[in-house]
């Protein structure tokens, strides 16, 4: 008979109340959206479980629990995929039989050899007697995985319930989101719409070149690239990709102690065509635990002075520093705010509010809606207003980032610079970035990117193959 970790009644983050059964000694592969609840079930219940935490579900013994985190922070002198490989190889000499590994998206940034090595590594663990639990986007693992749990059937408040569970077989029949895209071609036929603009095509006739790149593994390297495009570096883990991104930033680089930053190049040619360059990485964009995209964006404040001039508020003498997450006012004062709403919603009840639904009760505030719309245009309509920047993804939190380029008066002849850009994003999900991206180039910048996805390879204007 086989044996199974029973999940219930689960209601971590967007959870639903979910009950479900993963069966052990297998390689289950989570699926679905950014934020439909993969990571809620794996990590918030199964991973804090394991770790003596309390959590709002009813679960079985656990195995011993290993895992690979969602945020891994490189080793000294290796990129991110080389750390993952390290950290998986290390877990693969010490795991054994009956003991349960935990791994968020294994094969990100990989090419299609490295994800293949992976899978057998994963597979090898399984014949060895190991439960592997992978939450996964890319269509090598999940099309080899034994057992499918797909949340769904969308994102934030309007995801968090299981809309397939099972065995591969039933899943390949099951023509859900994710399913359609592990089993068909469909994420390279997508029309990524990629049209640009009168300004692009002026821009693209100027090129941008840097010789004699001598860093790390780069030896007497150039590159050249033509700018107002979409231009993506691709390569094996550790071919220097992130380097190469390193030096195009730094050569470029005009903020305080620039001269420390032009380093690893003998020259550079079509610099005047080019005023800055900006690096958006995959940290969190604040170190403040109660830091949101909302107040990162200036959304929250804005939103506050909604609040502020209602009746209610005016009549109370009321200000935006009452309307404010950690407000020290006293309890009369306090009570006071909770009660004055806007369409029904208190400003604390905001907090719990996605995105998507705040642009429809904001609708009458075009300021509101407009500094949403940028979220919403990065694809994170599904994040809470309230939702933290510390339980953000890597990916996610690059978004945020970019919502925030979106969000200001884009200076022109500018390259901005992403590593990985499409950590945690499902296929469908792609040409939204990608649309993002065009946006970018479109006000007469250039976008470049590390990327080993095939089918953002495939859309780009211009691929350096390392």
């Amino acid at each position: 008979m086989e044996k199974y970790i029973l999940v219930k009644n689960a209601k971590e983050n967007n959870l639903k109340n979910i009950s479900v059964n993963i069966p052990l000694e297998k390689l289950v592969a989570v699926v679905g959206k950014s934020g439909s609840g993969k990571s809620s079930l794996v990590y918030d219940v199964l991973y804090n479980f394991s770790q003596g935490k309390k959590i709002k579900a009813e679960i079985s013994n656990l195995p011993k629990v290993y895992v690979m985190a969602q945020k891994i922070v490189p080793a000294k002198g290796l990129r991110l995929g080389e750390t993952n490989l390290k950290l998986l190889s290390e877990i693969t000499g010490k795991i054994k039989k009956g003991e349960l590994l935990i791994v968020d998206e294994p094969c990100a940034g990989f090419i299609h050899e490295e994800r293949q090595l992976i899978l057998k590594i994963l597979r090898g663990l399984v014949k060895k007697g190991v439960s592997v639990i992978v939450v996964e986007h890319n269509k090598d693992i999940i099309a080899k995985a034994d057992y499918v749990i797909e949340f769904g059937p969308e994102s934030g408040s309007r995801g968090g319930e299981i809309i397939f569970e099972g065995a591969l077989a039933g899943f390949k029949k099951a023509k859900t989101l994710t399913s359609v895209y592990a089993f068909t071609d469909l994420a390279e036929k997508v029309n990524y719409k990629r049209e640009p603009n009168e300004k692009a095509k002026r821009m693209q006739k100027n090129v941008l070149s840097i010789k004699g790149i001598t860093k790390n593994n780069l030896r007497d390297f150039t590159v050249s690239f033509p700018l107002g495009s979409l231009v993506c570096v691709s390569g094996k883990s550790g071919v220097g990709k992130s380097t190469l991104l390193g030096v195009v930033y730094g050569a470029l680089f005009k903020g305080k102690d620039a001269w420390k930053m032009r380093t690893g190049f003998r020259s550079i040619e079509g610099k005047t065509n080019v005023r800055r360059s900006y690096l958006v990485d995959q940290k969190p964009f604040s170190p403040t635990p109660t830091s949101t995209p909302a107040t990162y964006l200036g959304i929250w404040d804005v939103i506050r002075g909604v609040y502020v001039g209602l009746p209610e508020s005016k009549k109370c003498k009321l200000k935006k520093s009452h309307f404010s997450f950690n407000t020290k006012e006293g309890k009369e004062k306090k009570e006071i705010v909770d009660k004055i709403k806007y369409r029904k919603f208190s400003i604390l009840d905001l907090l719990e509010v996605t995105i998507d639904d705040a642009v429809e009760i904001f609708n009458d505030f075009p300021l509101v809606k407009r500094k949403l719309g940028f979220l919403q245009e990065a694809g994170l309509g599904y994040l809470t207003l309230g939702q933290r920047s510390n339980t953000l993804s890597g990916g996610e939190a690059q978004r945020v980032k970019l919502a925030k380029i979106l969000s200001k008066k884009l200076g022109d002849r500018c390259i901005y610079i992403l590593d990985n850009p499409s950590r945690g994003l499902h296929l469908s999900d792609l040409p939204v970035l990608v649309k993002v991206f065009q946006k970018i180039i479109d006000k007469n910048n250039t976008v470049l990117i590390a990327e080993n996805r095939e089918e953002l390879i495939n859309n780009s204007d211009w691929v350096v193959k390392l």
